[in-house]
């Protein structure tokens, strides 16, 4: 694994720590093994934005400039590049301790190999010391073979910078039970109980200055800083969104960096006679004018052969080019237009003509990155759909044909519109068929067509699908039943699309419409506005679900909650001013809908029972 040579000569030139009452703060999240540079590349095939090779020349001069400098991460340095596939984070952990890092909250990712992988990394990445804490204050660790994991991450951290005694405790989000593979660690959905006994905790540490490292998601990050007081500011992860202005609930910033190392995030933050202020707040994107650190670049170099050597010229070999910048996130799901994306038009494309189905499908949240136009090697392929593994070859997921009824495909695509205010996570990708829907209405409702083929869809009809591992194991949650499952057992995605490019020469795809929003315009459909603005937690529950509304409901507010195949549940509950609580004892471990109406509004939500 050549440990051993992990920038043995970076040398980081470090001051004496002032004694100013300012605190410099750079943050990365994200990072998914993205160590070699991405974008767009040159002639020589080399990627022009991210690396970590970056991030030590910015590292490096914004200590030089500022020394009282933390150095944070999000979460999220596992799955996503063939980094990861050779040395299972190992690598990059080596790498954030050479630069430098303070700590690192403990992403979902980071359990998707389950906790054995990561404490086998961490011993092995760690092995003459411990550089930095791993944050998480719920994540409960209680098991006996997962007790080993806490000799490296902790609820939290007092770093003392300069004359500030600064606090960080980490919170990880819940979807990771869910999601990941933490069993038989299990992630706390109390978080704001949680973060509250932390900052009582950190204050009691006589701590100037509380962060919040969260991998929790911008959603819950607004949750926990608008009923925790005492946080100084929110450096979050998860969502990969480039903050470039601070995100601010109840006097709480919250900030994030991108992802992949594409970005690197700076705040200033001044402490005077008690009172925290932001100076500045900035998102660099870590192009080209941005000069690699030659050593760590040298690392990074000699670990790009290394890979070769398992996984043949995946860095080195151009297999196409592309015409343009293929985008793989669709946006603005609640405004009119087309929904499909170039690079999700392209995968399915390829996944229905490699598996001879009559559709294929992909979510949103499976497309990791975005093509770039230019030259494309192999490794591009890779992170396009990085976010898998299996045990034969460990190159991400492997390619799936099922047959599930036009009914059952109906749920699939209803589920997958039940997060569009939030994200495009769920949201279904898809060749062979074309679906509409309206934002404005109940989420039972949304889904307003589908055709497979030119088409209408028959909810009787039994129909072919090609997709990945995920996908099928996803629709289990959603008591979808496939048949005639033949998995591709010596076939990954990245195999079939790396191939594809290889064939076409000339990737150039682009939006047809095969998804598309269409509002209401029958002012009768909406004399009850639908609203998605209330908050469900914790997130997966157990026994009881509390609901909070921006307004206060009516006592005798009506509630339905539905399965995920649509299917109503009548559960005890009880709505007093702003919070509906839900007694979901007798619910089932699942993915559930609810409906919630008084004076004219419905809010509509999704929540996880997970017992």
């Amino acid at each position: 694994m050549k440990t051993a040579l992990l920038l043995a000569a970076l040398v980081i030139t470090s001051c004496m720590l002032q004694a100013a009452d300012t605190l410099t703060i750079i943050h990365v999240n994200d990072t998914h093994s993205n160590l070699a540079p991405g974008g767009s590349r040159d002639n020589n095939l080399q990627g022009t934005i991210g690396g970590i090779a970056r991030a030590a020349t910015y590292i490096g001069m914004t200590k030089q400039q500022f020394p009282n400098t933390l150095v944070l991460h999000a979460g999220d340095i596992y799955i996503g590049d063939l980094f990861f596939q050779k040395y299972y984070g190992v690598a990059e952990l080596q790498l954030m301790a050479q630069l430098g890092f303070d700590a690192m909250t403990v992403g979902n990712h980071e359990f998707d190999l389950t906790p054995t992988t990561l404490q086998t990394a961490l011993d092995t990445a760690f092995a003459t010391g411990i550089p930095f804490p791993l944050l998480s204050a719920n994540l409960i660790l209680d098991n006996d073979t997962v007790k080993g994991l806490k000799k490296y991450i902790q609820p939290s951290v007092v770093k003392t910078v300069g004359g500030l005694n600064v606090g960080i405790f980490g919170l990880t989000t819940p979807e990771t039970n869910v999601l990941s593979l933490p069993a038989p660690a299990v992630l706390d959905t109390n978080i704001i109980q949680i973060a509250m006994a932390q900052v009582a905790e950190l204050k009691a540490k006589n701590c100037n200055v509380i962060i919040l490292l969260s991998h929790l998601g911008l959603d819950l990050d607004k949750i926990v800083a608008q009923y925790v007081d005492g946080i100084n500011l929110i450096v979050g992860g998860h969502d990969h969104y480039t903050l470039n202005k601070p995100v601010t609930v109840n006097n709480i910033p919250i900030v994030q960096a991108g992802a992949f190392y594409h970005e690197i995030g700076l705040v200033q933050i001044e402490v005077k006679n008690g009172s925290v202020t932001i100076l500045e707040n900035k998102v660099t994107e870590l192009n080209a004018t941005i000069p690699e650190e030659p050593t760590v670049a040298g690392v990074v170099n000699m670990l790009v052969a290394d890979i070769e050597n398992t996984y043949g010229k995946v860095y080195t070999e151009k297999i196409a080019d592309a015409t343009h910048t293929c985008s793989e996130v669709a946006v603005q799901l609640t405004e009119n237009g087309s929904k499909d994306t170039p690079l999700g038009n392209y995968i399915c494309d390829t996944y229905k003509l490699f598996g001879a189905t009559e559709i294929a499908l992909q979510p949103g949240g499976s497309i990791a990155q975005q093509i770039y136009q230019g030259p494309l090697v192999a490794a591009d392929a890779f992170r396009t759909v990085g976010y898998g593994f299996n045990m034969q070859n460990g190159l991400g997921f492997h390619v799936v044909r099922f047959n599930v009824t036009g009914m059952e495909l109906l749920t699939g695509l209803t589920f997958g519109l039940s997060n569009i205010t939030v994200n495009d996570e769920f949201l279904l990708q898809c060749s062979g068929m074309k679906y509409s829907y309206n934002p404005d209405a109940e989420l039972p409702q949304r889904l307003t067509g589908v055709e497979i083929n030119g088409q209408p869809i028959n909810p009787s009809t039994s129909y072919s699908v090609t997709t990945n591992e995920f996908v099928m194991s996803f629709f289990a949650m959603l008591n979808i039943a496939p048949t005639n499952i033949h998995i591709f057992g010596d076939t990954t995605e990245f195999m079939v699309l790396s191939g594809r490019m290889m064939l076409d020469k000339s990737v150039n795809p682009v939006t047809e419409g095969r998804i598309t929003s269409v509002k209401s315009t029958n002012a009768v459909e909406q004399q009850t506005t639908v609203n998605f603005s209330a908050k469900a937690l914790p997130q997966p529950a157990a026994e009881q679900l509390t609901i909070n509304t921006p307004v206060e409901l009516e006592e005798t507010a009506q509630v339905k909650i539905f399965a995920s195949n649509l299917i109503e549940h009548h559960i005890s509950h009880s709505t007093h001013g702003n919070t509906t609580i839900l007694d979901t004892t007798s619910l089932l471990n699942g993915m559930y809908i609810y409906k919630i109406t008084s004076n004219n509004t419905t809010f509509v939500g999704t929540f996880i029972v997970n017992k």
